[in-house]
């Protein structure tokens, strides 16, 4: 009998743990707009239900902002990670070569790809954090948290449990 009550408990506890989740999307919510633009309290944006932030989310919410932060680190990574070593190269190259004009061209070209790059890169990253940071505090689910508390009541002391 004792074995049947347990197994009955644990039942009840693991069917109740997913009970509210938040993350749980049917098939149907794949067909809801991810936006409304009557919200209850008037003209705006308002959330039909969270998504993580993404690029459609990004355009439909910040728009020209989120496009040329995107713009300024796609940039500033072009400029880093391509044009900064093919210029290395052409200088490598000129080094060798004993040829001074492609040399020159090289440390300019990485130079400039190195200096205009990395500023690009780290501005665009960072309005892009700015974005994330305000949309996770406007829009992103609230852990939820518990907590008991005593008090007094109406009819004497109380014990209450906050979920």
């Amino acid at each position: 009998m004792k074995k049947i009550l347990v197994l009955t408990v644990l039942l009840a506890i693991s069917g109740s743990l997913f009970a509210q989740n938040i993350y749980r999307r049917d098939q149907d919510d794949w067909n809801r707009p991810l936006f409304e633009p009557e919200g209850p309290a008037g003209p705006g944006i308002e959330m039909a239900y969270w998504q993580p932030f993404d690029d459609m989310v990004g355009y439909s919410i910040y728009g020209s902002r989120y496009r040329k932060a995107k713009a300024n680190r796609n940039w500033g990574v072009f400029f880093c990670e391509v044009i900064a070593p093919i210029s290395a190269l052409v200088a490598i190259g000129g080094i060798e070569n004993d040829t001074p004009g492609a040399t020159i061209v090289g440390v300019a070209g990485l130079a400039g790809s190195l200096g205009a790059g990395i500023p690009l890169w780290r501005k665009g990253r960072r309005e892009l954090d700015r974005m994330l940071d305000d949309y996770a505090r406007r829009y992103a689910p609230r852990p939820y948290s518990s907590s008991i508390s005593a008090g007094p009541t109406r009819n004497g002391i109380g014990l209450a449990l906050n979920f």
